[in-house]
């Protein structure tokens, strides 16, 4: 049980699926580092099945619920890029404030950022002067290398490996596994395949697969 205090968090997730249990894993390892959390409750659209209580507290259907109330802080448990961003507008429209979730285990070097809304899971790791935007989710096992650049709302699936120079445009999903060469260019809402080595830039919303990754749809 935590105690609130006037430093405590008070956190709503937008959403309540298997994202949302994995950021709920990781409250406890922040609790232990002495960042207050009080897990307050999960929103989610109304037409999504979900059911009433994830981990004892309540789902939400209504968003007009936490207007207003300046104490809390969203975090959007949403692994598809443009649900993300579609969730992030409407919780700006009701004057929400973000958190960002990192895991402890994670590694990040001094000169690199992470945007507000991020969440940064398992051992992934971030090494020198790159820069994450916001609500962009990076999960167990990633490596972002050196001079990266991840623009807003991207997903990187387990596995990603980025090498050096890598720009990775607003709201780009790669999949599990996939790896990219130096100094690559991924396009904005772009989707590179499960397992794809990039090395040839990605133009936008366009889907690649395999290796060496080449196209299979533009949208």
């Amino acid at each position: 049980m935590i105690r609130a205090t006037s430093q405590t968090e008070r956190l709503v997730l937008f959403g309540a699926g298997a994202l949302a249990r994995e950021i709920l894993v990781v409250l406890p390892r922040l609790q232990t580092l002495g960042r207050a959390i009080e897990f307050v409750a999960c929103l989610v659209d109304p037409d999504i099945a979900a059911a009433d209580r994830l981990q004892d507290r309540p789902v939400s259907r209504n968003i007009d619920d936490f207007a207003g109330d300046e104490t809390l802080r969203f975090v959007v448990a949403l692994g598809e890029p443009r649900a993300r961003a579609r969730a992030v507008e409407r919780l700006r429209a009701i004057g929400a404030r973000f958190a960002s979730i990192i895991d402890p285990a994670a590694l990040i070097g001094a000169s690199s950022s992470v945007g507000e809304g991020s969440m940064i899971l398992g051992h992934a790791s971030i090494t020198a002067d790159a820069h994450l935007g916001a609500h962009v989710l990076v999960n167990p096992g990633t490596t972002i290398a050196h001079d990266n650049r991840i623009g807003d709302f991207a997903t990187l699936s387990p596995g990603v490996h980025l090498a050096g120079r890598v720009t990775i445009e607003e709201g780009a999903f790669l999949g599990t596994g996939a790896s990219v060469i130096p100094g690559i260019r991924i396009g904005a809402h772009a989707l590179v395949g499960a397992g794809a080595i990039v090395i040839r830039d990605v133009l936008p919303r366009h889907t690649v697969v395999g290796n060496p990754a080449r196209i299979l749809r533009r949208d």
